[in-house]
């Protein structure tokens, strides 16, 4: 063995380098962006209740948000490293899959090319604990344990597929993307259809398929994230359209890939990695698994949005690039002499890159701009309006209404007492409770000037209080940028002024 790598393939740069990508976007929380985005602060409300169905999507997001907010609070920091623990499980499954197409130091190294892509050093800060990022986490381990169950039949792995399996359904329902592309590579791969004359495939659908039942039921029962997901479906529209909506699928797969291939790229003309496409024939039965499940993949999302008009978002594409790595990874391979000076070569550009990235963000968020999300002074906010709600009710408040990207930050560093949600989505959220509204009162906070127009309408027998508004300074600038927030009160009948 050498001596310069460990008995995974990793030399001590490039495990500095997988850890160093994983803990940047946490200190990059922790002092420069200490605010969960929007998406999350709605995950982490919402989590407060670990509903099995949400307004809009499935709930696995929201029960991990809810049980981060109940150990640690709304916590942006504590946010950002949960999802990182999250990353890193996704990764060792990458990993693991990986040594059962290459050896085992291209497994390393194309490993930490993942983890020090753009969407896992910097994605982590807008969209932690989202569902497109956590499927970073189930879609690997779902083939690792299929391509285990198949070469082992030991029952450990087709019952940890059915688990993982009903985690990514119920993750997002892009999870059938998945499923469809591994039902079409057991058709299609001709050493994977005896998988259909042996009871483990079928003992991980029934364990999946009763894992997600509850959920299914709720879905069926009242529609919510059904109707969100078809609103995604337009139809087909225009030639440009369609194109842009292509587009999009294509530039998917970029932050992810990026800028390992560049990296990739740079290696092979310096003679330090080779590439090679080799004949679809000489390939492993698991390689050829995996190539055809990416293919059919990204067929399937063409149909999706070439023909039913699938309103795509280049986020979207994560777990689809990370998938596509296992399909790129066998085509190369180090020359001889070569894999020391390239790993090395490698971990230097790569830790210069975001030394710079890092650096020179957090240089112009702290002293000469500002993000009006991450940087948001919500709980300070909450403090101010609470301390006025406190000085004329004795009780509640039960409720923090307003518009999205307004409420959930306030509402969730309010503390825990006090449940958030828009007002547009109170019919749909099933834990809501018009008693507790009318009993401990409301906050209407908002942003936007026709929200006490939708809660008269909403709710035309309460009363509100005069509009008054509050100027906050936005966190860890020094541009001297305030943030204005306006609310109202809904006065609780449980106790008096």
């Amino acid at each position: 063995m050498d001596r310069t790598l460990s008995r995974s393939g990793f030399s001590i740069g490039l495990m500095a380098l997988v850890l160093a990508a994983l803990v940047l976007p946490v200190a990059m929380a922790a002092l420069v962006f200490p605010t969960p985005l929007y998406d999350t602060r709605e995950l982490v409300a919402w989590g407060r209740h670990f509903p099995l169905l949400t307004p809009v999507h499935p709930p696995v997001m929201v029960w991990v948000g809810g049980a981060v907010d109940y150990v640690f609070g709304p916590s942006g920091t504590a946010i950002v490293l949960v999802n990182q623990i999250c990353l890193a499980i996704g990764l060792a499954y990458l990993y693991a899959t990986l040594r059962l197409l290459v050896e085992r130091a291209m497994a390393a190294y194309i490993v930490a090319l993942t983890t020090a892509s753009f969407y896992v050093v910097f994605g982590p800060l807008s969209w932690a604990l989202n569902a497109d990022i956590l499927q970073l986490t189930s879609w690997p381990a779902i083939l690792f344990h299929l391509l285990r169950g198949r070469s082992t039949d030991r029952w450990l792995h087709w019952i940890l597929l059915g688990v993982w399996a009903a985690i990514a359904a119920l993750t997002k329902y892009n999870a059938v993307v998945l499923f469809t592309a591994m039902a079409v590579g057991i058709a299609v791969v001709p050493a994977f259809r005896g998988l259909l004359r042996r009871p483990g495939p079928y003992v991980a659908l029934l364990i999946g398929g009763l894992l997600f039942l509850p959920h299914a039921v709720a879905a069926l029962r009242y529609g919510t994230t059904i109707a969100y997901g078809e609103r995604h479906f337009t139809g087909f529209g225009s030639v440009a359209d369609t194109a842009r909506r292509l587009g999009l699928l294509l530039a998917g797969y970029l932050p992810l890939l990026l800028p390992g291939v560049v990296v990739l790229a740079i290696a092979v003309r310096r003679r330090m990695i080779v590439w090679r496409v080799p004949r679809f024939a000489e390939a492993s039965d698991e390689l050829k698994f995996i190539v055809v499940v990416d293919i059919a993949m990204f067929a399937v999302l063409l149909v999706l949005i070439g023909v039913f008009g699938l309103e795509y978002i280049a986020r979207y594409g994560a777990p689809f690039a990370e998938l596509a790595v296992l399909a790129l990874a066998p085509l190369f391979r180090w020359i001889d002499g070569r894999r020391d000076l390239g790993m090395r070569q490698t971990v230097q550009a790569l830790a210069v890159l975001y030394a710079v990235l890092a650096v020179g963000a957090s240089v112009a968020y702290l002293f000469f701009v500002s993000h009006s999300g991450l940087q948001e002074p919500t709980a300070q906010a909450a403090r101010l309006i609470l301390s006025d709600w406190n000085s004329k009710y004795t009780c509640g408040p039960g409720y923090f209404l307003g518009d999205r990207q307004t409420v959930y930050g306030i509402g969730i560093a309010a503390g825990p007492d006090g449940d958030s949600l828009t007002i547009g989505f109170i019919p749909k959220a099933r834990w809501f409770d018009t008693a507790k509204l009318e009993t401990k009162g409301a906050v209407l906070v908002y942003a936007l000037p026709q929200v006490p127009g939708h809660f008269a309408k909403a709710f035309p027998g309460m009363t509100m209080s005069a509009e008054k508004q509050i100027s906050v300074p936005v966190l860890r600038t020094h541009t001297g940028k305030t943030k204005d927030y306006f609310y109202r009160f809904v006065a609780p009948k449980a106790c008096s002024g």
